[in-house]
């Protein structure tokens, strides 16, 4: 049973970026795998469904109708779990109606950078950052206004403390946008956080 597993794991294919990409470009398929590596064992193709839905609406699964539960219950039976049960992402019992994730969706852990309308994106607050403490350390250094060359080891640990609490602030909200994390999918969390 080991080598089998072993076996198995040696066959899993990494996806290409493209592959990636194209498995992740439906939303349904994000919110399926979301919460299928929030499970530690199989889910229903039924339970799969309720929660798909439930993030869909933005509603708790007990307030969905009969309609909202099929119309993605019938979209994943019929599409969205072969697809990814041909490209290994999934292991689908069609007999049972029952799918579990696989190791390979550990390939699927690509970071999301959602940005709100009004936020920017990290890469652009970094720069920014830099060039902001260049001009400061520049002017401290020519010890312009009320600011010494004395001072130039003061504003580098000011520098440093800024650089450092927001790369913390930067990881906390990459977890958050992670799929399989507790709670709604990414783009459901931020739509939260911006609108909290």
């Amino acid at each position: 049973m080991v080598a089998d597993t072993a076996e198995q794991q040696n066959d899993i294919k990494p996806l290409s970026t493209d592959e990636a990409y194209d498995i992740l470009s439906d939303q349904r398929r994000r919110y399926a795998i979301h919460h299928l590596k929030q499970s530690d064992t199989g889910v229903s193709v039924q339970d799969l469904a309720e929660q798909v839905a439930a993030w869909e609406n933005e509603k708790p699964i007990e307030q969905l109708n009969s309609q909202e539960r099929k119309r993605v219950y019938i979209s994943l039976y019929q599409s969205h779990l072969s697809t990814l049960d041909e490209e290994g992402i999934v292991e689908y019992d069609e007999e049972n109606r029952i799918v579990n994730l696989t190791d390979a969706a550990d390939n699927l852990n690509i970071y999301f950078e959602v940005v709100a309308n009004d936020d920017i994106p990290w890469s652009i607050f970094y720069i920014g950052l830099t060039v902001a403490f260049s001009v400061l350390v520049g002017l401290t250094y020519a010890g312009v206004g009320v600011l010494q060359r004395s001072q130039l080891i003061i504003v580098t640990i000011g520098m440093l403390g800024a650089y450092t609490a927001a790369g913390i602030i930067q990881t906390i909200q990459r977890k958050r946008m992670e799929l399989g994390d507790s709670g709604p999918p990414p783009e459901l969390q931020w739509r939260f956080y911006s609108v909290g």
